[in-house]
């Protein structure tokens, strides 16, 4: 691999590609098999980090002298939001502090020639378009039946624009901002952002609407680990403690994103889109891990919909 070798990591290196500049970062070599850590590769964090002008200045420090493992257990004393969502108010103390750092992340003046860009990674795309015949014998059949009821619900119409581009409102982008992407001190004041490798340029509710619904997706899938027999009106009340506890996160992390002088302005209308967007990506994730479309996929649908159909129901969340 060709290009400036960043970090004294041989396999992450920065180049230009079509006269832009870019950090492309490569498997270590060891094997298919190579460890990459639990939740981060210090490779990433360094990688992500030299897309900043001043390394010493970025919102979100790398320690790039720390090895993944340790990283996580001594550096940040082993707590992601998700051990902290049974704590509401730590939780919602550290998706302040998250607020502020992605506030500053999204601020950042990115006009410069300075800037290397990670390539745009694939992601998770939901089917909103038809499967082509060809293409089924390749998926699940929780997949197949997912991709069916997406069509069915006629998402490809109710988001369209939503995922498209706008010029003048393009940020730099954690892109794969998820709650266990977050990692937190134990009282949630001090947070760092992890897995960088998705990083780029976009319109800043792509990470604003992914967190959102990671967070609706994590409460709603521990209200439905439960019996299989139990009953819907038990379930919903499950459901409806779980969100309720979700809002509160992502409304404590767009309040304390507001606050951030430089950061962009929010288009909730798009938020909502791209919260409903990011919930189609979970149930794809489900289905292709389990084969199954089953309770919790068809939750996360059900609430896409509702979100995607009628977005200024949902308004007033992402104010």
């Amino acid at each position: 691999m060709t290009g400036d070798i960043l970090g004294n990591r041989p396999h992450v290196r920065r180049r230009v590609e079509s006269g832009v500049h870019v950090v492309v970062k490569n498997h270590r070599g060891d094997g298919e098999g190579a460890r990459r850590g639990l939740f981060v590769e210090a490779a990433l964090q360094s990688a992500a980090a030299a897309c900043y002008p001043a390394e010493a200045t970025a919102p979100v420090a790398a320690p790039l002298s720390c090895t993944s493992d340790r990283l996580t257990t001594a550096f940040y004393a082993g707590r992601t939001l998700d051990a902290l969502l049974d704590s509401p108010g730590t939780l919602n103390t550290a998706m302040t502090a998250a607020g502020r750092a992605v506030g500053e992340l999204h601020g950042q003046d990115v006009s410069g020639d300075e800037w290397a860009w990670l390539p745009k990674a694939a992601g998770e795309h939901p089917p909103l378009d038809p499967i082509p015949v060809r293409s089924l014998g390749a998926l699940s059949a929780g997949t197949v039946e997912l991709a069916a009821r997406i069509h069915h619900l006629g998402f490809e119409t109710l988001l369209a624009g939503t995922l498209g581009t706008v010029a003048d409102r393009q940020v730099f982008l954690h892109g794969d901002l998820k709650f266990d992407n977050i990692l937190a001190t134990a009282d949630g004041t001090v947070v760092r952002l992890i897995d960088w490798e998705c990083a780029g340029r976009g319109m800043p509710e792509r990470d604003l609407g992914a967190l959102a619904g990671s967070l609706l997706t994590e409460t709603i899938r521990r209200a439905t680990v439960r019996e299989a027999g139990d009953e819907a009106r038990e379930l919903l009340e499950r459901v409806d403690e779980g969100t309720q506890k979700a809002w509160s996160a992502i409304a404590a992390f767009l309040t304390a994103y507001r606050t951030v002088s430089s950061a962009p302005g929010v288009d909730s209308r798009r938020m909502a889109h791209m919260t409903a967007y990011a919930l189609l990506c979970r149930a794809l994730s489900y289905t292709q891990t389990t084969f199954e479309f089953d309770r919790l996929p068809k939750l996360l649908v059900k609430v896409a919909s509702n979100m995607a159909a009628r977005p200024d129901v949902f308004l007033g969340r992402f104010t």
